[in-house]
This record gives structure tokens, sequence and C-alpha cells, in this order.
């Protein structure tokens, strides 16, 4: 609605991940750095992990894109093992075989297999990796990693999930981890370079935010891009509604109250 009126292209703060809106921010930097060391240099799995809205899939899917190789992954690996199996079997293009978690795994191993063949590791990506209650899920994803063409595992194993992750995840499979990152919340100042990022990235070229709406959206929103998606939305929105040129800190503060839901009274 507010985006012809900002000269922005479509839903500059949508929370899907995509590679043209990545901001490169100290921090997940740190974090993309050393997953990647560990995931091409260790060979075994690796671990991203942090609270609700601070970005892990979005540093996920910038790794895909800078590692450039065949990728799968898997948004709700809360199901039992074979059904798991079989569905990175299917994500992977593997051909149709044997049903069962032994045909699944077989499935898995001839396609990862086959592309280790062409000179290429497959990145599995198993987002949301806290809702995992089966020990056997940890232990298959294990078992993936024994599969080998050359010196390195056909697959690069990328867990991702929330803090209880830690304590959910397999003994077997953490003493193999390689790398594991810990993603914060942003400093004030990666609140503005994330703001201003996804809007030049939206086709924005003047100030819409000076510095005290920027020190109002991250008090406003902890530092957690998630609710700077939605405070930085909403700023626009109201800004836009009531005909100004561009969000000041009090569009932030009225953002703030909307999302939180507050009751406006009886």
């Amino acid at each position: 609605m507010y985006e012809a009126h900002y000269g922005l292209g479509p839903h500059p703060f949508s929370d899907s991940p995509r590679a043209e809106t990545y901001v490169a921010l100290p921090s997940h930097d740190s974090a993309l750095r050393r997953l990647r060391f560990g995931i091409e240099h260790g060979g075994g799995p690796a671990l991203l992990f942090g609270t609700s809205g601070i970005g892990k899939t979005c540093v996920a899917h910038a790794l895909a894109q800078d590692l450039n190789w065949p990728t799968a992954h898997i948004a709700f690996p809360a199901m039992p093992a074979d059904e798991l199996m079989s569905f990175l079997a299917d994500e992977l293009g593997a051909p149709a075989g044997k049903s069962g978690i032994a045909g699944a795994v077989a499935r898995v191993r001839n396609q990862l297999a086959q592309t280790a063949k062409q000179g290429m590791r497959t990145l599995l990506i198993v987002d949301e990796a806290q809702l995992i209650e089966d020990p056997a899920v940890f232990e298959s994803l294990r078992l993936l990693s024994n599969f080998a063409t050359g010196t390195l595992p056909d697959l690069a194993l990328l867990i991702v999930g929330g803090p209880e992750v830690l304590v959910r995840i397999s003994p077997s499979l953490a003493d193999r981890l390689t790398a594991r990152a810990l993603l914060t919340p942003l400093t004030e100042e990666e609140t503005g370079t994330y703001v201003l990022g996804r809007l030049a990235a939206a086709g924005n070229t003047t100030e819409l935010f000076d510095e005290r709406a920027l020190r109002e959206l991250h008090r406003s929103s902890d530092g957690i891009p998630r609710r700077l998606n939605r405070l930085v939305d909403l700023a626009l929105l109201i800004s836009y509604a009531e005909g100004n040129d561009r969000p000041d800190a009090r569009s932030v503060e009225i953002a703030t109250r909307e999302a939180a839901f507050e009751p406006i009274g009886v």
C-alpha cells in the first residue's frame, strides 16, 4: 500500500528470506564465516542457533548462496525418521525406490554419491531442529555423514534451531559438530544498517528514517530482526496514512503500541 508512495519495491520488510534482501552485518557475517569454514574444511555438521526471530533462516540461506551447492531445506523436521528420510530423498530428486527407512536411506545415499561424482557436495539445512523429539531422527542425520565418495562426506549438514536444540541434539551428533554459531540481537549500529540496507534493496534512495527514529526502532525491537520488520512496516504504513514524507520517532512509537496489541480501552 505504501510502497509506491515511498518509491519502494514490493514487501521491503517481508519475513521471507531472500538472497537479495540479505544485509551484511558484523555479527551475521561472523557466523557465516564460522559455519562455512566448519562445513568446508571440517566436513562434519554445523549448528546455528538463537532465539526466535533472530535471523537464523536468513543466515542459513545466505550460506547456501555462498556455497552454491545443491541444497535441500527441511523446514519442519518434527516427523518420524523414516518419513524424514523419504522426504529428503524426494527433495534431492532421488529416483523412486523401496519403501521404508532402509529404502529411503538407500535413495539418499545413491543421490548424494551421484552428485559427489560430479564434483559437488550437497548441503542439507534442517530448520527448526528444536522441534525434533525422536532421537532416531538425529541418529539418522548423523549416519548420513558417513556417506563419503571422497575424503569429505558427500552431505554437508547445517542444523538450525532455537536454544532448546542444545539439549535435544543427540550426544553422538553433537560430538561431530565442526562449527557452532550463536546469533545474538543486533547492536544499535547494526539495527540502523539493517533497516537502511533493506530499504536500499527495495529501491529507496532517500533518508526515510533519521537517527532518532532508528534509535527508537532499536529500543522497541530489542534488536530482533523479525520485530524490526514488523515495526518498520507499521511505521511506514502509519506515516503514509497520515500523509507524511517519511516516518519519524512518533510513527515508530505508534507502531510499537500496535505491534504489542495493546488494548484501546473500553
